[in-house]
């Protein structure tokens, strides 16, 4: 308790200091602009896909004048930023977000958007076409990642999510059988962004038997963090277990006809991840030491992508060796680094300020996402005035 007060003390006198101007907010040697709204909190969530179109022009983002830990379904305001002049766009209302990885808002094609909303009265999913300035199509279904071909889309108990990991799903239809720690009717959903039809491709319960321990039995099972390779071929996912206060992961592949490729678990931890290719995929775990490890899927290798960097966040590929990624608040200052890496080194090219009021599930992580031409990255920044995103210019030469 003394520990935690002297803690609390520090982050207040923090966020006295940089309010007065005391001491800097922003640090970095990069050229950037902050794009805001007339709403309170402006942002994209997670560092899974990129919010620039692939013209670079556009900047998706939704606001919300909610300021709080979302125990009931509030609005947000979907749109994008015009990036030449800053102007927001606004074209749509959703219910069906969070503040981690807001309604899964990402491009569809060049011209139009996909993003979670009611539909029918349930979880669903729409497509917006930009230049028509119209909804083109409308899904049953709310969507986690979608195929790059956009024939199919990956989804899970939204609900479920929400209520076992906060921050991550929705709070629209929570059901008493959702709080179940095992949910027979919950798993991993293939959608079809043809003709709209949805079934369960691998059920939780079939996925809690595979190599299971004693460490599931009495645990809350449930899923997160799906994402298609880039082939389309396999997705990834994690099987997330809580029990006695302590939570388990493990990294699945599996392809869309539910067969299990493989299962990675290190019997520790496993936190963000991204794939460099079809056959290699990063992830921030635990071996021998902790830090960005790289798995080669085919022949069955890991290996450590940065022995200098052990610090947990959120890493995209720029290019085959080349990584951005972030990190938390560290504790003292709680600054969070924005990063660009390399396996023999890294380099911080900018450090912002989180109040002390951004935390737990109301938290405001950078989530690094870079433009498709790789000249300007997109962050998401807390601020005293809220939520607001930043775009940086960026030379992918900065760390040579």
């Amino acid at each position: 308790m003394i520990r935690k007060n002297i803690r609390n003390l520090k982050n207040y006198l923090n966020d006295i200091l940089r309010k007065l101007n005391l001491r800097k907010t922003l640090i970095t040697n990069l050229k950037y602009r902050v794009y805001k709204t007339k709403y309170k909190h402006t942002f994209f969530g997670y560092y899974d896909k990129t919010p620039f179109s692939n013209d670079n022009k556009k900047l998706l983002a939704i606001s919300t004048n909610y300021d709080d830990i979302l125990s009931e379904s509030k609005e947000a305001i979907v749109g994008y930023f015009n990036l030449d002049d800053g102007s927001f766009i606004e074209i749509d209302k959703t219910t069906t977000w969070c503040w981690q990885q807001g309604c899964r808002l990402m491009w569809f094609d060049n011209n139009s958007i996909i993003y979670n909303k009611i539909v029918d009265n349930d979880y669903g999913s729409v497509v917006y076409d930009i230049k028509q300035q119209k909804q083109i199509k409308q899904f049953n279904f709310a969507i986690y990642d979608k195929s790059n071909d956009n024939k199919y889309a990956l989804s899970l108990n939204f609900s479920r999510l929400q209520y076992f990991r906060p921050g991550y799903g929705y709070c629209n239809f929570l059901k008493e059988e959702d709080k179940e720690k095992v949910l027979e009717s919950d798993g991993i959903f293939l959608c079809n962004l043809t003709n709209n039809s949805k079934k369960l491709l691998i059920s939780l319960k079939n996925i809690i038997l595979l190599e299971a321990d004693d460490t599931f039995e009495d645990a809350n099972h449930y899923i997160n963090h799906l994402k298609f390779s880039p082939d389309d071929k396999t997705f990834i996912f994690y099987h997330i277990w809580d029990k006695d206060d302590k939570r388990y992961t493990r990294a699945i592949l599996a392809n869309i006809n539910g067969d299990i490729l493989k299962i990675m678990n290190n019997n520790s931890f496993m936190s963000h991840y991204s794939f460099k290719n079809n056959n290699e995929l990063l992830i921030y775990t635990k071996t021998k030491q902790e830090g960005y490890h790289l798995y080669d899927l085919n022949n069955n290798t890991i290996k450590i992508a940065c022995e200098e960097l052990q610090e947990d966040g959120h890493p995209t590929f720029i290019e085959k060796d080349l990584i951005l990624t972030d990190t938390y608040p560290d504790r003292l200052l709680k600054e969070q680094k924005l990063i660009i890496m390399k396996k023999d080194r890294f380099k911080i090219i900018g450090k912002f300020y989180s109040p002390s009021n951004y935390i737990k599930e109301f938290r405001c992580d950078l989530h690094p996402r870079i433009s498709n031409d790789t000249k300007n990255i997109s962050i998401d920044i807390p601020t005293f005035q809220g939520r607001k995103m930043l775009v940086l210019e960026f030379d992918k030469n900065e760390i040579n």
